[in-house]
């Protein structure tokens, strides 16, 4: 079995049209999204047209939850006081050009989804988050502590993790001692579809490979993290052409 997992496509339709064709080569049983359909990039509408009509399962990001508020702000990654200016007027024009109905798509979106596997893996879980599975706005970065991680996978007893929000892909594998017991455990970070910022302009996401005969979900996971080229000078010129600030054509290749 086969899963396809995505996230953080921020209104890039290119670059979501160029991972949707790799995965018809890939042709995973499942495919999910974890979020951040709009924002920052001119096709709202259009990419989450595209999960709608393609029926893919996907969760609320921040973005999503803003630009379904149809708040003027909502607080997102600045480090600087012109991409905050930035930002106000990328929410601005979002909101200006959603259209209602997929406005109302995005307030329904959950915030997490678990998938179990049963019964080659009893209870074992696989979580799907956002951020993390105590907040929609936190960043688990690769080297986040091993306890704060642990207590987050604990708490919404996943034995995989995967994570989009921070756009920097990774795969990570721990194992607890617990007395006699020695539990693994795989928390993986999708990366970005439509704004990557771990210095690859590539579109990026995640696939799952169950394998059969393994008693345990971690060690029956082979994990890849795919990069698939797209045309982004065609989006940088989009960008400046909408009238979205230039940062954020310029932030998909200077990352």
């Amino acid at each position: 079995m086969r899963i396809a997992v995505f996230s953080d496509i921020h209104g890039n339709l290119p670059a979501l049209e160029a991972v949707w064709a790799d995965l018809q080569n890939a042709q995973p049983d499942a495919v999910y999204c974890l979020g951040d359909l709009v924002n920052l990039g001119p096709w709202p509408n259009e990419v989450v047209e595209f999960i709608r009509g393609r029926r893919i399962s996907s969760l609320m990001g921040n973005h999503d939850q803003g630009i379904g508020q149809g708040v003027p702000e909502f607080p997102f990654s600045y480090q600087t006081e012109e991409e905050h200016e930035a930002g106000l007027r990328a929410i601005a024009f979002t909101n200006a050009t959603l259209k209602e109905s997929n406005r109302q798509y995005l307030q329904t979106l959950p915030l997490q989804l678990t998938l179990t596997f049963n019964p080659a893996f009893g209870t074992q879980a696989l979580v799907l988050t956002h951020g993390s599975p105590a907040s929609i706005n936190e960043y688990v970065f690769e080297d986040c502590p091993e306890p704060h991680l642990v207590q987050l996978m604990g708490q919404a007893n996943a034995k995989v993790l995967l994570m989009g929000h921070t756009h920097r892909p990774y795969i990570r594998r721990f194992i607890l001692d617990e007395g006699a017991a020695r539990l693994t455990k795989l928390a993986v970070n999708v990366g970005s579809v439509g704004k990557p910022k771990d210095g690859d302009p590539r579109a990026a996401y995640a696939l799952l490979t169950i394998l059969p005969l393994k008693e345990d979900l971690v060690s029956a996971l082979d994990v890849q993290i795919k990069r698939v080229p797209y045309n982004v000078q065609q989006v940088q010129q989009a960008i400046r052409a909408s009238g979205l600030p230039d940062l954020y054509a310029q932030l998909l290749t200077n990352a």
